[in-house]
């Protein structure tokens, strides 16, 4: 069901059912009103009736009939009876209408005052009647024809308003519901026109303080994210095709160049070397990417354990140092660390020990010296600053750096394939810190990893 019409219904039931309840109160209490009114007139039918036969000495039951009869105001079905003490009837104004009457209603109006009852379509209103010399009981009964016609005509007017009501509800309710939705409409018609070739396009926000431009507003920041990976993806696909594609098009001129004549013996493994090297890269560059694929497993903070980050920046540093002997790597502590607690998190030790060693590798590589400073601190949290003298990031490139296969044109000459920033950012955040460039600049390059404090735990 479309909200359109979902609206229209629900406003249609509100209107409906507030306006039902309205007109059976109306119903309702007119109906009591006109039913009071005409007990009122039989009381004050009955007292009259019983003080001329009472205390008017000249009127007896006879005359008082015929007065009865020249009376104008008589109701349709109209009877007045008089009973005395024992409950029998002295006096009656009409004998053609019979009412039966029950001795224990006779009795209820003796103790009650006033009782009323309905017999068939007549109703009867029981007074008594006492003075000093006698204790009557006054039945005074009658249809009420003037009244039944009025709940009539209540009734019918009040139903064909109701109709009407109702249809004048669905109505405007339709409209009021293509008035409130024409905002979401227009966001729907400027959303379909936005195409991955035109993903800056952004929705306008009419008012922002309503429901309708908050979600204007949200749309357009997911628009910004979703430009952002797209951008981010181009810029994947641009690298890793150009990464992929120097050591096969290396590898397939060498043994075309290979297969064009005869060679030596010894040649032919130069080739034979220098295309297992390409093929070592690309089986590097493999490896390293299914390792940025495993990052994505949830359930990896669920096997962390206890474990202290500085054993594991020396075992980095050891392993780097065997690979690599002319690096300089110097590991500082700051003076603010002053617990084994606040070396202390929770984590994988292999991860880190992987984004530890691309830092590490990257600052060498990377510095005039091939030396890499690393500070360990704590403010508001462990952090780890690792510092190298070197080209300086440009600030356009500091907001590439950490996407896969990126390289930018002053580290172009440089072996590598702009994996290991990105490999170690991702492990970073999987322990739920962040890794950043704190600066750049001709004095010193610093990428700064910091965990923040709610992940330090006590180590017992």
């Amino acid at each position: 069901m479309r909200i359109r019409l979902k609206l229209t219904l629900q406003f249609t039931l509100l209107v409906s059912l507030i306006v039902l309840l309205s007109f059976l109160g109306i119903y309702y209490f007119t109906h009591s009103y006109i039913e009071t009114r005409f007990y009122s007139r039989l009381k004050s039918k009955a007292i009259t009736t019983a003080e001329l036969l009472v205390k008017v000495d000249q009127i007896d039951s006879k005359l008082l009939k015929v007065i009865e009869k020249t009376n104008k105001d008589v109701l349709y079905k109209e009877k007045i009876s008089i009973y005395n003490y024992k409950n029998e009837e002295i006096y009656t104004n009409n004998d053609t209408v019979k009412f039966v009457i029950s001795r224990r209603f006779l009795n209820d109006v003796r103790l009650e005052g006033t009782a009323t009852t309905t017999y068939k379509e007549i109703q009867i209103l029981g007074i008594p009647y006492y003075d000093k010399y006698n204790r009557l009981l006054v039945l005074a009964g009658g249809v009420d024809l003037h009244g039944l016609d009025t709940l009539r005509d209540l009734q019918r007017i009040l139903i064909s308003l109701y109709m009407l009501i109702v249809l004048a509800s669905a109505v405007f309710g339709w409209i009021f519901a293509r008035r409130a939705l024409l905002p979401i409409a227009e966001v729907i018609n400027e959303m379909n026109d936005i195409y991955p070739n035109n993903l800056n396009k952004r929705l306008k926000i009419r008012n922002v303080k309503d429901e309708i431009g908050q979600l204007t507003f949200t749309f357009n920041n997911l628009l910004t994210r979703v430009e952002e990976a797209f951008q981010h993806q181009q810029v994947f696909i641009s690298n890793v095709s150009h990464e992929l594609k120097n050591p096969l098009t290396k590898i397939i001129s060498q043994l075309s160049v290979s297969l064009l004549n005869r060679r030596s013996e010894e040649e032919y493994q130069e080739t034979m070397v220098s295309v297992l090297q390409d093929v070592k890269d690309l089986n590097l560059l493999t490896n390293t990417l299914l390792e940025l694929t495993k990052l994505s497993d949830d359930s990896l903070p669920n096997r962390f354990t206890s474990l202290r980050i500085d054993d594991i920046i020396w075992e980095a540093r050891t392993f780097l140092l065997k690979v690599h002997k002319s690096y300089n790597i110097s590991i500082e502590f700051s003076e603010n660390i002053d617990s084994d607690e606040q070396l202390s998190i929770l984590g994988n030790s292999q991860l880190l020990k992987v984004a530890f060693t691309n830092l590490m590798e990257n600052g060498c590589k990377f510095s005039e010296t091939h030396t890499v400073n690393i500070n360990i601190g704590y403010d508001k949290g462990l952090f780890l600053q690792f510092i190298n003298k070197g080209a300086v990031i440009d600030a356009k490139d500091q907001k590439l750096i950490f996407l896969p296969f990126f390289r930018s044109k002053k580290t172009a000459d440089t072996r590598g394939y702009g994996i290991g920033l990105p490999l170690a950012e991702r492990i970073i955040k999987i322990h739920k810190g962040d890794l950043f460039i704190e600066e750049s600049n001709l004095e010193r390059t610093v990428f700064k990893v910091q965990f923040f404090e709610e992940k330090i735990i006590e180590v017992n």
